[in-house]
């Protein structure tokens, strides 16, 4: 049975939620660099003591933002996709999965995804992948798990080895659009190249 939370637990939760929304739209209509978590404080009726109670920097919420507002993107585009195309290919199901993660920096932009990777860089994190923080993993390993029941995929690899990557791949090409000043079509250019990953990954 599961134990009814208490009106500060409740408080606690609210208090964060707000919290992350007002950084949010600060860091979103100013600029991360034009930000303080003074500002974020006044804002929120707050002292910078509670502030640190529920984040360790502003950096941890940026990180939390990339992470959550990817991760809802690919359950509402890919899992729209995997709904809609139950009977498509495990390979195709695959690229899907991977352009529509391409997609996402375009949304958000060059600069808020920059900074997340650099904040990824700066904090010590447990994850093997920077993608493994932002997306549903759930969704690609259902799909390389029917590729290799199908011997679609490698055998020889293991499905999270395949996850591996696929997450390594997105890294780079995210990382070297950001490189480029987001100077071309991420989508577009990278498309051979995920032909050939999913190619080499086929049995």
């Amino acid at each position: 049975m599961l134990k009814k939370e208490t009106s500060r637990q409740l408080k606690g939760k609210a208090t964060k939620k707000k919290i992350f929304a007002v950084a949010k739209e600060l860091i979103l209509s100013k600029g991360y660099n034009n930000v303080t978590v003074d500002e974020i404080c006044e804002k929120c009726e707050i002292s910078k003591g509670t502030f640190y109670i529920y984040y360790k920097s502003k950096e941890d919420i940026v990180k939390k933002l990339y992470r959550d507002d990817m991760s809802e993107y690919m359950e509402e585009n890919f899992g729209t996709y995997i709904r809609e195309n139950k009977e498509a290919s495990p390979a195709d199901k695959l690229k899907t999965f991977i352009m529509v993660a391409l997609e996402f920096p375009v949304i958000v932009g060059e600069e808020l995804t920059k900074l997340t990777y650099i904040v990824y860089l700066s904090l010590k994190s447990s994850e093997g992948s920077f993608f493994s923080d932002c997306i549903k993993q759930e969704l690609l390993f259902d799909t390389i798990d029917e590729g290799r029941s199908q011997s679609v995929f490698r055998k020889d690899l293991s499905t999270e080895e395949i996850v591996n990557y696929v997450y390594s791949f997105l890294t780079g090409a995210c990382i070297t659009w950001c490189l480029s000043e987001a100077d071309y079509d991420i989508g577009k250019e990278s498309e051979k190249y995920v032909d050939a990953l999913i190619k080499g990954l086929r049995d």
